[in-house]
């Protein structure tokens, strides 16, 4: 047992461990170590930091070793010794393990500043979750240069530039759209008929837009604005 005295105000002793440093070869390690036992469990070893009742409780810091290539935190299988995860400045990996749990009583956040991948080479189970917050948005064809529209969204809501499509007639118009390469899957459909019946007769994606058909099948013109639903699927 090493310990350090207590203190009725101000602050205790520190316990610091450490090896000798060297300028060439290999510094000495470390090793914190329980015993084993043939019967029963094995020891633990417990990293506890300073309870504060009034303040802030204490922290505990890993920090590996600095140098021309960084070190990291491994996660080592207690029969085997091998490695089966690691934690670095750039790498959480735990690829070494055949499954993985993660579970919490209450909201989890995963956010990235650049992209966020998810993988599964077996697919990607949603567990028959309620999915919603999707990137969506409305425009309206022809608001700036007729026959054409900017929604840079992955779903929205068109509306049509004319309120009275004719009998038989078909509006065809462009969807810029950065989200949207030659390869995305655009789907559209009717939201909204306009009093007449308009059908979406092609859709055709390029780089960066959406190109779109829909002709009026009804005996008569329509009698106001009709509305599409799209969604891009990359």
């Amino acid at each position: 047992s090493v310990t350090t005295g207590s203190a009725s105000n101000g602050n205790t002793g520190e316990i610091f461990l450490a090896s000798g440093a060297t300028t060439s070869g290999t510094p000495g390690s470390v090793t914190l170590s329980v015993g084993g036992a043939s019967t029963g469990g094995g020891g633990s070893i417990s990293l506890n930091a300073g309870a504060s009742p009034s303040g802030t409780g204490g922290n505990i810091y890993l920090k590996p070793g600095d140098g021309s290539s960084d070190g990291a935190v491994y996660f080592v299988h207690p029969s085997t010794s091998a490695n089966y995860g690691v934690i670095s400045e750039s790498t959480f990996d735990f690829s070494g393990q055949s499954t993985m749990s993660m579970s919490f009583t209450g909201a989890v956040d995963i956010s990235s500043s650049t992209t966020l991948t998810l993988q599964g080479t077996g697919g990607v189970d949603f567990g028959d979750s309620y999915m919603y917050g999707y990137e969506t948005g409305t425009a309206t064809v022809g608001t700036e240069v007729s026959g054409e529209i900017a929604i840079n969204k992955m779903t929205g809501v068109l509306t049509s530039e004319f309120s009275n499509l004719g009998a038989g007639v078909t509006s065809s118009f462009e969807v810029v759209n950065t989200r949207v390469n030659a390869a995305s899957i655009v789907m559209v459909t009717v939201r909204d008929d306009g009093g007449c019946e308009p059908v979406v007769m092609k859709v055709r994606p390029e780089a960066n837009r959406f190109f779109v058909s829909v002709k009026n099948i009804a005996v008569t013109a329509c009698t106001s604005a009709f509305t599409l639903n799209f969604m891009v699927v990359n």
